[in-house]
């Protein structure tokens, strides 16, 4: 980590820094915003995926950065959505997110976070029941596995990314530990909470404010549960039926108490017998087995394809928490945007088009659309990492024509394409080269020097965007700031 960072300590006029932390499967940015009324600090979310080699060593640098950077006190904290990608730095830094080092004065959180609205109560049961499932399906592919059955591991490897913060969580001394449990931590420490709706149009807080534009998460369930695109001949394979019914007669097989220790296998515990037996003689190919497991129900058969459909529902709870990504884009005096889509899918970004932003917030007679917003932009945050459906083209990417834009992708691609059984394909590749195509190779990654690629080759990226970009020596972090004319004359008085 830099011994001096480049936000400097002292406030400068009328300036945007974005910072992207670098290194992280995940997502977390800060925002120096500075004029002559002072310095205010945005923070979006704060996370790395799990099971990554040191990742709770690389976030306890990131929080430590943070407060360094900050002098620790941030203006604003945005959290994006639930995601162990998204938030899990609040559980490795514990100490310093909740141990008095960094102060929030105020948090935002999208609607489907306030524990008082009816439809987010809905989707938290509906997320819930989704959750139990998955973590059943994984801690009965491993028993499966353990005992060699064909298949099951593999179950076991794909489910791996989507549960672990579910079921076991993260042990930080004083910390919290389930994705929950560090909402509602950051919930009580934040100074004040907001719960944002769609087409509103609000100041971020601090001596030095930006426009936001809110564009999701929708109230629409079509577009919450739109994670793919509507067309081509495999459009939604892994969402088939059977899939979620399997997982449905999981589900009721715990209700109704045929698993007597909880969500964690759909074997009842009067069945199972012990490893000491198998030791000792004791034959595991009992009569009731062939019948309740083998014979038996499909969504129950050890041959484990069955687990499938847990599979099915992990990706659908996937997708669907991440259509609830709270999606916004700052306005700079200079009437340029900064776009941050956090994870947003299909569904998310199609509902953009179904709101206009009220004229009396604009200061204008007519509303303004995200054409408008889209057509302004010259900072994108990739969604999701630069996976196949968190960029839209025609209504999203190419409307992004602005000749300054600047498109960050918080992504290390090798450990991307570790995860699972097939890896993940991220950034995938033709949405990074018309980001690359739209940007003039302004694409600043979180596994890549600025202006090259992985493998070193230049990107080609204009002289006048790498002089307004700034790297960490260890590589801990990149930064850009944003050239005058984007930034334009923040007011003189404080806010």
């Amino acid at each position: 980590m830099a011994s001096e960072p480049p936000i400097p300590a002292a406030p400068i006029s009328d300036a945007v820094t974005v910072r992207m932390y670098k290194g992280l499967l995940g997502d977390c940015f800060l925002l120096q915003l500075a004029s002559a009324a002072g310095r205010s600090f945005i923070l979006i979310d704060c996370g790395v995926l799990q099971g990554i080699q040191g990742a709770s060593d690389r976030m306890v640098q990131v929080a430590n950065d943070i407060v360094a950077a900050t002098g620790g006190r941030i203006d604003l904290l945005v959290v994006t959505h639930e995601h162990w990608d998204h938030i899990s730095g609040f559980a490795h830094a514990a100490e310093v997110f909740f141990g008095g080092r960094l102060k929030i004065d105020t948090l935002w959180m999208a609607w489907t976070e306030n524990d008082a609205d009816p439809q987010a109560q809905g989707l938290r049961a509906r997320f819930d029941r989704a959750k139990m499932a998955v973590a059943a399906a994984a801690t009965t592919a491993a028993h499966l596995a353990a005992r060699g059955v064909t298949g099951a591991a593999e179950v076991t490897a794909g489910l791996e990314a989507f549960i672990g913060p579910v079921e076991r969580g993260l042990a930080a001394a004083g910390g919290p530990r389930t994705g929950r449990q560090i909402l509602q931590a950051l919930k009580q420490a934040a100074g004040a909470v907001a719960y944002l709706e769609p087409g509103q149009v609000v100041a971020t807080p601090g001596a030095t404010p930006l426009k936001a534009y809110v564009l999701g998460p929708p109230r629409s369930a079509a577009r919450l549960f739109k994670a793919l695109p509507s067309a081509g001949d495999n459009k939604e394979t892994y969402l088939a039926g059977d899939g979620l019914d399997h997982a449905d007669h999981l589900l009721g097989a715990v209700a109704a108490g045929e698993a007597e220790a909880g969500p964690e296998t759909p074997f009842p515990r009067r069945y199972e017998y012990a490893q000491e037996d198998v030791a000792h003689g004791g034959d595991p190919t009992l009569d009731w087995l062939k019948a309740a497991y083998v014979d038996g129900p499909a969504w129950r058969r050890i041959d484990a394809d069955w687990l499938g459909g847990a599979g099915a529902l992990a990706l659908k709870l996937d997708s669907n928490t991440n259509n609830t990504s709270l999606v916004l884009a700052f306005e700079t005096p200079a009437k340029k945007v900064l776009l941050f889509a956090a994870d947003a899918q299909v569904g998310n970004w199609l509902s953009w088009y179904d709101q206009t932003y009220p004229p009396t917030a604009l200061g204008g007679p007519v509303g303004v659309g995200v054409e408008d917003i889209l057509l302004r932009t010259v900072v994108y945050k990739m969604g999701h990492h630069g996976s196949h459906n968190a960029t839209l083209d025609a209504q999203g990417l190419e409307r992004m024509t602005d000749p300054s834009l600047v498109v960050f992708i918080p992504v290390v691609e090798t450990d991307a394409r570790a995860q699972g059984t097939a890896g993940w394909n991220m950034p995938f590749p033709d949405i990074l080269k018309r980001a690359l195509e739209l940007s003039k190779g302004a694409v600043l990654r979180g596994d890549t020097h600025a202006g090259r690629a992985p493998d070193g080759r230049s990107l080609g990226t204009d002289a006048a965007i790498l002089a307004c970009v700034g790297e960490d020596p260890a590589g801990l972090f990149v930064d850009y700031r944003l050239p005058a004319p984007l930034v334009g004359a923040f007011a003189a008085t404080k806010a």
